[in-house]
C-alpha cells in the first residue's frame, strides 16, 4: 500500500512499482467510480477491445451504424434542449 497525494491540477501519481506490476503505460484508460464517501475505484479498460466488441454485436444484430448515429444525435439534441429549458 502506498500513500499518494492529489496535486494542484487534480492528478494522482500511481507508484512505479504498481505501474510495473499492472503493466500500465501512458495512454491507458480507466473508469473511475465513487463507491462511498471516501472510497474510489479505478478500473483499467481496453477501449479498443470494447469498440471491437460493440462493432461485432452491431454487425450480428444487422444494425446500420448510420441509423445508430442518427438516434444518438437525436437523443443528445433532446437532452440538450431539456437542459436549456430547465
Amino acid at each position: 500500500m502506498s500513500l499518494v497525494v492529489v496535486d494542484d491540477r487534480g492528478r494522482i501519481v500511481i507508484p512505479s512499482k504498481l505501474r510495473k506490476k499492472l503493466r500500465l503505460k501512458r495512454g491507458d484508460a480507466f473508469i473511475i467510480a465513487n463507491l462511498k464517501d471516501n472510497i474510489i475505484v479505478l478500473k483499467k479498460v481496453d477501449v479498443e477491445s470494447m469498440l471491437k466488441e460493440i462493432a461485432e454485436e452491431v454487425a450480428k444484430a444487422g444494425l446500420e451504424i448510420t441509423e445508430i448515429e442518427r438516434e444518438i444525435e437525436e437523443e443528445a439534441n433532446k437532452l440538450a434542449k431539456e437542459k436549456v429549458h430547465d
